[in-house]
């Protein structure tokens, strides 16, 4: 009687150590999901650094923007098109491809 009291006994504790095993990796904070919000925080933090670049970036246009002449003269040149007073203002028109027969 007392082998069966055994087998048992290790059958219990070994289902009982499978569960806290299985647990571990699988609950909610097992190792499986720690990793998963581990992955997920250094992704953010690399989202984060990218973001602040552009910030950073945003504000120095601004800056130029408001403060320096130059600047706002070499964007209404380039992307407006205008031009001083007594210049002459040249568009390149490219030709369209010819269809290939």
């Amino acid at each position: 009687m007392t082998m069966i009291k055994k087998k048992i006994g290790i059958f219990v504790i070994s289902i009982v150590l499978l569960s806290i095993i299985a647990f571990s990796l699988t609950g909610k904070q097992g190792f499986i999901s720690l990793y998963q919000n581990r992955i997920r925080y250094h992704e953010q933090q690399a989202q984060l650094i990218r973001s602040n670049q552009i910030i950073d970036s945003l504000k120095s246009e601004i800056k130029r923007l408001k403060h320096d002449t130059g600047y706002i003269e070499k964007i209404a040149r380039e992307k407006l098109g205008m031009a001083k007073k007594n210049e002459k203002v040249f568009k390149f028109i490219e030709d369209e491809p010819k269809n290939q027969k």
